[in-house]
């Protein structure tokens, strides 16, 4: 896939390889692995973002690996930029339209609708986008340098919940390769401390405020919480026995952040999201995990979203 995206860019216009907005360990990770190949092949590449950092161990790990990310209001932005995004899809609420071409498209997620760009490279049943940028770097021949290999190394564990959730049979390849060329001592450190005192109030929040309708645990804050920490949250109230499916979500600014986790392949996080948010947000992701996001001026209220999640789940005129 690598040769066939090749063809489709321009050596004398810059590449924009583009994370999904407020990015995250697999986006970066992907991003990082796909900017160095580019460079390798002679194209003038940019790595940007749009949104904050969701977490300090981020930021230590862009900081000690050296990814050379940049914010996009920063760059010069102009009609022949050629945009390849990675881990993201162009039109959903997480991804800021930028001036130039979309080229491609490098995801893992189930698209909402069908990509138009000219390059389109989804794989639903990759666990990361960081495990299909391993298959690039085999494609590409070079030794993988030390901070690609854990950057991608971080990408799958993240994505994978440590290689416990949505895990092919490439992931395991990519892993194993991955883990000695990489630092996988310092990527498991920084991923398993990932939490700190200033998060304590929202995980007491959650203890003792969430609610169980049947197999299903809401978990509805009204502390201002990132994305990530609200994944780590509802991955806790997964582990509960009674607890099948969790829906969480909670204010950042100005946008409700969402996140699903399923432990029912029948009813798959991914198509919950989509169906609860359809006409006031947008969401996606895999069978296990799903997020989304809903503008504050759209947002129905608490028991109005609780019953579309309900109704998205299939559950209806049940008790606690």
């Amino acid at each position: 896939m690598l040769l066939t995206l090749l063809e489709h860019l321009d050596r004398t216009h810059p590449v924009l390889v583009q994370t999904h907005d407020f990015p995250d360990h697999d986006a970066i990770g992907s991003g990082h692995a796909l900017h160095w190949i580019l460079t390798q092949r002679g194209y003038c590449t940019f790595l940007c973002y749009n949104g904050e950092f969701q977490s300090e161990t981020l930021k230590v790990t862009i900081e000690e690996l050296g990814i050379p990310l940049i914010p996009a209001q920063n760059l010069h932005l102009h009609e022949k930029n050629q945009i390849i995004l990675v881990d993201g899809f162009a039109g959903n609420t997480n991804v800021t339209d930028l001036m130039g071409e979309l080229v491609g498209i490098i995801d893992h997620h189930t698209p909402p609708v069908p990509a138009t760009c000219p390059f389109i490279d989804i794989r639903t049943s990759h666990g990361s986008c960081s495990t299909i940028l391993y298959t690039y770097l085999k494609e590409h021949g070079a030794p993988i340098p030390r901070s690609i290999a854990t950057s991608l190394l971080m990408g799958i564990m993240t994505d994978t919940a440590f290689m416990t959730r949505g895990v092919s049979p490439i992931d395991l390849e990519a892993f194993s390769a991955l883990f000695f060329q990489g630092d996988w001592q310092r990527a498991s450190y920084l991923l398993k401390n990932c939490l700190s005192l200033q998060d304590l109030p929202i995980i007491q929040q959650a203890v003792n405020h969430y609610r169980v309708i049947d197999d299903v645990c809401f978990l509805e804050l009204d502390l201002e919480c990132t994305s990530e920490l609200l994944g780590l949250v509802s991955d806790f109230f997964l582990g509960l026995k009674e607890v099948i499916i969790v829906v969480s979500w909670a204010f950042e600014k100005d946008i409700l952040h969402v996140s699903v986790r399923s432990e029912d392949t029948d009813r798959p996080a991914d198509l919950i999201v989509r169906k609860a948010l359809a006409g006031i947000g947008s969401g996606g992701g895999h069978v296990h995990m799903g997020g989304g996001a809903i503008p504050r001026d759209r947002f129905p209220g608490p028991e109005a979203l609780r019953s579309r999640f309900l109704e998205a789940i299939g559950k209806r005129n049940i008790h606690e």
